[in-house]
């Protein structure tokens, strides 16, 4: 090798050297410097040096998102290490594919990839290699949902490199620390990571972490609902961002300045970020995060109801957004897309629709939160293992028996809140099976109340069939006497009388029929379908089922009941079976209520006081809209519960009598009918629930 060959390697070496060092901080540099590497290695046929400086720019373009060209340079740069029997070099080029990898939502290739990378830096006694890989693998299973996991990987990471005092793996662990305190809601703690990063960002020129720290913070302030500073810091993201070429940091600041204006009423400047942003996505291939704008995409036709098609356009981008998630499998934004379906379904009345996607919610929610007291585990486990590693920390540095004593205290620990954990999880499981066994229950007492109203107002018309087809068997023998007495005109007489009692059993017998399947069209399942429907009558009807349905448990109830009908409104478009439980619901609620006298001061009544159990049902047309009123005369609703009585759930019965879901239940329904259900109440003078459904003349 002669000295200008020898000149080359040295130049390769030392542009590689520079690149390598810069390569976080100055993606942009690192690409100049690892390109006129590979020029002079090609000179000499330096194979070393085309592989680094190949490595460095696969890692530049990762940083620019082409993601394509960075995949075949680093195939590229894996051979020629193989060659060399390089395995660090080999290390460094897996962690780059399965971060391109993870990039296009291929999280199980990523973590294949990775782990490979983490093998090969420990054998090798690789150590800040092995605190990126680490790291890395912690951003893939934050990116799967998997929090815990993530969260013991960014400790792992975060503990050596404060031993080796390495700023890069350093600050991006601090980084994603943050980053789960973020998804856990506590937003407080999650800042102070991000500052404590940010710190070390700025203190190290690193530009492209600065801006990712700023976006993070901006997007926690949002969440605090701190618009006016979420927006300062995310603009100065994105500024950064745009600034040294980082297309996700761009992506990501323009659609968090997207949700920022969206929240304040922004709607046209929300929509302009978030194209932006999408468009961004769809060119770098990042396949979760187009999933997440097309989701958010959804939401925002909201707030375009005035057009009728807004429903149509939610569902496109929730079809979209479905067809992303499922191919990047990244369920922690799959759950929140069936949540988007089960909204824009239920708002447009496809309950069987939303309840399939509700399902599929709830299953995926319980895989990634296996229950909803999940959350403050894992705070609990954060502020415990991010202690824990400041104790380990300690030990590797000051080797002091005492605090080892201390770290292994802290592990018993953790064993019992997983304990703990278990047996909330157990806890919760229980009470959803309650739950559907109380939903259950409301279905079954509702129709036990139509059957008993049923069945009395049957009872009279069937009365009168049985009474006068008794007196008709009399009469017939008294026909049968008078005809072989020969007396004609007797016979007419008895003859006529038959045939008006064969009237009168023919009329009830009619009215029964009527009853029986009129109360039956109310009662079975509803089938979605709005018809025209007289209010009136159908209140009518059920004020009388829920009265005989409370006398045919109770023989000894008793109630006055008023009703003041607006004859002007004719029949509205509803379904009849659902407003009708509603009606139901309402009128024996208040039936309940209207029992109890209305409270004095004191709580004594005056002795000649005689309380008189009053229900009022009314109905009016207001302009284009029909209200429904149930009123009582009972005690009222308290304020400091008036607020709980929709919650399903919610109760004031003695345990046993009431499972909490008809009001809430009703609420629904009305609000599927596109009407409001409220309550005016004052304490001590009852209260009046109220139905205000769209007139719709038929």
């Amino acid at each position: 090798m002669d000295s200008n060959e020898q000149a080359i390697i040295n130049k390769t070496d030392e542009l590689n050297k520079l690149a390598w060092d810069v390569r976080v901080k100055d993606s942009n540099k690192a690409l100049q410097l690892s390109e006129e590497a590979i020029s002079l290695a090609k000179e000499v046929n330096y194979i070393r040096g085309m592989a680094e400086g190949l490595r460095t720019l696969g890692f530049s373009y990762i940083r620019m998102s082409k993601h394509t060209e960075a995949k075949q340079l680093l195939n590229d740069s894996m051979e020629l290490f193989i060659q060399l029997n390089d395995q660090c070099g080999e290390s460094d080029v897996n962690e780059y594919l399965g971060i391109i990898q993870r990039s296009v939502g291929d999280y199980k290739g990523s973590l294949e990839l990775l782990y490979k990378a983490l093998e090969l830096r420990r054998q090798n006694g690789y150590v800040d290699g092995e605190s990126l890989s680490l790291y890395h693998l912690g951003v893939t299973y934050k990116y799967l949902g998997n929090l815990e996991k993530a969260l013991e990987c960014f400790l792992q990471s975060l503990l050596i490199a404060k031993e080796i005092n390495y700023w890069v793996s350093e600050s991006y662990s601090l980084n994603n620390i943050g980053g789960v305190y973020f998804e856990l809601g506590d937003y407080d703690n999650a800042v102070k990571y991000f500052e404590e990063s940010l710190a070390i960002r700025n203190s190290t020129g690193d530009k492209w972490g600065e801006a990712g720290c700023l976006d993070n913070i901006g997007y926690s302030h949002f969440r605090k609902e701190n618009y006016k500073l979420a927006k300062t810091f995310c603009e100065n993201s994105l500024a950064i961002s745009c600034d040294v070429g980082d297309k996700k940091g761009e992506a990501n600041s323009l659609f968090h300045l997207a949700e920022i204006n969206f929240k304040t009423n922004d709607y046209n400047i929300a929509r302009s970020f978030a194209d932006k942003s999408l468009r961004i996505r769809e060119h770098i291939g990042d396949k979760k995060g187009q999933a997440e704008l097309n989701l958010f995409l959804a939401e925002i036709t909201l707030a375009n109801e005035g057009d009728k098609n807004y429903n149509d356009e939610k569902l496109t981008f929730l079809n979209k957004a479905l067809s992303l998630g499922e191919e990047t499998k990244a369920l922690d934004l799959l759950y929140k897309i069936h949540k988007g379906f089960y909204n824009a379904f239920k708002e447009s009345g496809h309950y069987a629709e939303a309840l399939a996607h509700l399902e599929l919610f709830n299953e995926i929610e319980k895989e990634i939160h296996s229950n909803t007291i999940n959350q403050k585990i894992l705070n609990l486990e954060i502020n415990h293992k991010v202690e824990q590693s400041k104790k380990e920390t300690e030990i590797y540095r000051l080797r002091n028996v005492e605090l080892a004593s201390l770290y292994e205290e802290g592990k018993k620990q953790q064993q019992e809140i997983e304990l703990q954990k278990l047996h909330l999880e157990q806890t919760i499981d229980e009470l959803k099976a309650t739950q559907s066994q109380l939903i259950q229950s409301e279905k079954m007492a509702s129709l036990g109340e139509l059957t008993a109203g049923i069945a009395h107002e049957i009872q009279n018309p069937l009365n009168f069939v049985n009474n006068f087809s008794e007196v008709n068997t009399e009469l017939i023998a008294e026909l049968k006497e008078e005809i072989q007495a020969g007396n004609h005109a007797n016979v007419i007489a008895l003859a006529n009388d038959i045939a008006n009692n064969e009237q009168k059993i023919n009329h009830h017998g009619k009215r029964a029929d009527a009853i029986v399947k009129g109360m039956l069209q109310h009662s079975r399942s509803s089938n979605g379908v709005k018809v025209p429907t007289d209010i009136n009558a159908l209140g009518d009807e059920y004020l009388r089922l829920a009265y005989h349905g409370l006398r045919a448990k109770d023989k000894s109830f008793n109630a006055t009941m008023n009703t003041d009908f607006d004859a002007t409104i004719g029949n509205i478009d509803i379904i009849p079976q659902d407003i009708g439980r509603v009606i139901l619901n309402l009128i024996t609620n208040a039936f309940y209520a209207a029992l109890l006298p209305p409270l004095v001061s004191g709580g004594v009544l005056d002795p000649g006081y005689k309380h008189e159990p009053t229900v009022w049902l009314s109905t009016k047309k207001v302009g284009d809209k029909v209200f429904i009123s149930v009123k009582d005369n009972g005690q009222g609703i308290p304020q400091k519960i008036l607020d709980k009585i929709f919650q399903p759930f919610f109760t004031t019965k003695p345990t046993g009598q009431g499972t909490g879901l008809g009001l809430s239940l009703s609420y629904d329904i009305v609000k599927a009918h596109g009407g409001e259900l409220k309550v005016e109440t004052k304490e001590g003078e009852g209260a009046a629930f109220i139905i205000q459904l769209p007139y719709q003349l038929s």
